[in-house]
């Protein structure tokens, strides 16, 4: 083939797989689906045993595809970022194909195995191929402006709003199975996008929201201007969500973005933080205070022992432990943990699920090894960023990526989906991936 023709089709699947790459991170919350194989197991809720196919696995899908053509075409070296954290997600990768052989229901690890195999590919893709802060931070903030203000919409009219063409639930508030918070004797609708449900809605708005303020602390004056108007427009929907998960994670993250530039005395920085944060509070301060009961009924005022869904949660903390601990060589399975609660306990009060503990789930899933791996992948930004303090406060890109890491790990205390769910998992190895890049871009 002619090199100029090769060159000019090498640059048209770099571009198509970048666009792609945007296209993935867009549509990262959609609860659009293809059901490729129904498998029924009563009552189990059908997306923890169906083979499914998110919008965001499809695009991932033709990013790769056309990543690979460009590398047919113009062959190339590929680096695999820190070799700490290589390890580490292919030993998570290589953990979870061993998960099969143990698993209470092997077709369906089998499944999630083979999915594991695009997220190790994505991240690779992200440490060569991602050199510009734009093609990340561009579709994030259309990602949450989108779903953001639907689910004002959604919560203004208590309702859904007929974008089922688009995978929105059908939301009443009425309907037993609707994710409400309980007022004084009525049941109010949260926000929930096109999202399968608030929670996880509430984490991608507010990882969205590390990366925006990322852009405002230490981006060009039109970047921040920009980035500060989308940021006002998502952070109401952030409230709406009625996620505490997803509060937390953004506070800590957040309070960790604005003390490390105090810390480095970048007071310009942490004056735009102050104003940022005054005219976010200022923009919902009106609802909350119509709404007080509703907020007050969610951060419960501290009394966590009357508070059902952390009981409940605990419930589910034990149990997984319970058969962490009958299991702990290679699990019981990768994606089959819902499933194996359904077989080991007779007598369950909750729907069969899994614990609402991110890194309990893993080892449960994966046994000793998997959980291993998926600790250090956790542990080595906190590590590094111990060890090297100096070069992650002179470099804002690795500031951002450890703050998203930050907030995930966070609400990875709190709730399962930056593991179990598609959503959740491009998101984690997302972070993982600009981490990566980010740190070798430094070296």
């Amino acid at each position: 083939m002619d090199s100029l023709l090769r060159d000019r089709f090498s640059h048209f699947f770099d571009i198509g797989a970048r666009l792609f790459f945007a296209l993935t991170i867009f549509a990262i919350p959609f609860r659009w689906r293809v059901v490729i194989w129904q498998r029924p197991f009563f009552p189990l809720y059908s997306d923890y045993t169906d083979y499914l196919l998110f919008a965001s696995d499809l695009s991932m899908l033709y990013m790769l595809l056309f990543w690979a053509c460009s590398l047919l075409i113009n062959p190339r070296k590929l680096r695999v970022g820190p070799s700490l954290m290589w390890v580490s997600l292919l030993g998570l990768t290589v953990a979870g194909w061993v998960s099969v052989f143990g698993s209470v229901d092997g077709i369906l690890s089998r499944y999630q195995a083979v999915r594991f195999v695009p997220l190790l590919l994505f991240y690779l893709f992200i440490v060569n191929e991602i050199k510009s802060a734009g093609w990340v931070v561009v579709p994030v903030g259309a990602q949450i402006l989108f779903q953001s203000e639907i689910a004002i919409l959604q919560v203004t009219a208590q309702r859904s709003l007929g974008l089922q063409s688009l995978g929105e639930l059908s939301l009443n508030p009425a309907d037993l199975g609707t994710s409400v918070i309980f007022g004084d004797g009525f049941r109010f609708l949260r926000g929930y996008g096109l999202s399968d449900h608030p929670n996880i809605l509430g984490g991608c708005i507010a990882f969205g929201l590390v990366l925006l303020l990322t852009v405002i602390l230490h981006g060009n004056k039109r970047a921040r201007i920009i980035s500060s108007i989308v940021f006002l427009l998502c952070f109401p929907a952030l409230a709406l969500t009625f996620s505490r998960s997803a509060w937390l994670s953004f506070f800590v993250a957040g309070s960790f973005m604005v003390g490390g530039e105090a810390f480095a005395r970048r007071w310009d920085s942490v004056q735009r933080a102050i104003l940022l944060g005054m005219l976010s509070l200022l923009i919902v301060a009106p609802f909350i205070q119509k709404n007080n009961l509703l907020f007050q009924s969610r951060v419960n005022s501290g009394n966590v022992a009357q508070d059902a869904p952390m009981k409940e949660r605990a419930f589910l903390l034990e149990a997984g432990n319970t058969l962490f601990v009958e299991h702990s060589a290679i699990g019981i399975g990768l994606g089959a943990a819902a499933l194996a609660m359904r077989e080991r306990f007779v007598e369950f009060p909750l729907n069969f699920q899994p614990p609402h503990y991110a890194i309990l789930t893993v080892a449960m899933e994966t046994g000793v090894l998997g959980g291993m791996f998926y600790l250090l992948a956790l542990a080595i930004p906190f590590v590094t960023i111990v060890l090297r303090w100096e070069l992650f406060s002179r470099r804002p890109a690795l500031m951002g990526a450890f703050a998203l890491l930050l907030a995930m790990t966070v609400v990875g205390f709190f709730d399962y989906y930056t593991w179990s769910y598609s959503y959740g998992r491009i998101w984690q190895w997302l972070g993982w991936g600009l981490y990566s890049a980010a740190l070798e871009s430094a070296a």
